[in-house]
């Protein structure tokens, strides 16, 4: 996670004395910048930030159904705001304009730093470090805890999972496939395996193979062999078993894949 980014997050929630989810209302942040939030089709796009003359509109995709999605959302443009045009303003830069697609938003890597940032700092400001430890620590990670998490924090399943593998103390993958090829992958540091080659295809061995097929996957969590994903790892163990819960988006022809160690 950017340094920066998290600390301009934190610092916000300091100044406005957000102390908990329920005190975090995402409008009146960015009312007080005169930053105004609609909802409208945005062609392609899902995300929106556009300064001039002192007045700031963010806009968001009318076509995002989920929530959670929403307030991600809504909190990437903000850290657009932050991060870069607050910073534009010192210098005496008065117009900015942000426009982000759906894989700006979802992806932790990208060629634009810049997006990586907003993303950083959405997930710092809905789910902030400090207060995601307290929430997850002691309890067992699985489906239920995700689910619990999600809901304590109004973010999306595949937010919080996110979120978990780079804050949460149990053994976490998450992959984001799409077209069945790997796009990329958060891995923490308690996982026993850590590699996986970006761009390879998605493992016939894992349930989310079934999606690409056009077939049924599990709404609940699966045993899987380690070999589904983690076949080139140096650390690879024979008849190895993980837990593998995935999260399908039809709308992109992609899949969230979590993995947990049992």
């Amino acid at each position: 996670m950017n340094v920066l980014a998290k600390a301009n997050a934190d610092k916000l929630l300091k100044n406005l004395y957000i102390d908990s989810p329920d005190k975090l209302d995402l409008e009146s942040i960015a009312g007080i910048d005169n930053l105004f939030i609609e909802e409208r089709n945005l062609a392609g796009k899902e995300g929106e930030l556009v300064l001039k003359d002192g007045l700031g509109v963010i806009s968001i995709d009318s076509k995002i159904a989920e929530p959670g999605q929403k307030r991600f959302t809504i909190a990437h443009e903000l850290g657009h705001y932050y991060n870069e045009a607050v910073p534009g303003f010192r210098n005496g830069q008065s117009d900015f304009y942000f426009s982000c697609s759906g894989e700006d938003i979802r992806s932790i890597y990208n060629k634009n730093i810049n997006e990586v940032n907003a993303n950083d700092f959405a997930a710092e400001l809905l789910m902030p470090e400090e207060w995601f430890k307290k929430f997850t620590t002691g309890k067992k990670f699985d489906k239920k805890l995700l689910s619990e998490t999600a809901g304590y924090f109004s973010t999306s399943l595949s937010a919080t999972a996110l979120r978990y593998a780079e804050a949460g103390n149990h053994p976490t993958a998450v992959i984001m496939s799409k077209d069945g090829m790997v796009k990329w992958r958060k891995i923490n540091s308690y996982f026993p395996f850590q590699f996986i080659r970006p761009g390879s295809e998605v493992s016939s061995l894992s349930y989310s193979f079934e999606f690409y097929k056009d077939k049924p996957i599990p709404d609940e969590p699966e045993l899987i062999l380690s070999d589904a994903w983690f076949a080139e790892d140096f650390k690879y163990k024979k008849d190895y078993f993980l837990f593998e819960q995935n999260i399908p988006m039809y709308k992109y022809n992609a899949v969230l894949t979590i993995l947990w160690d049992k």
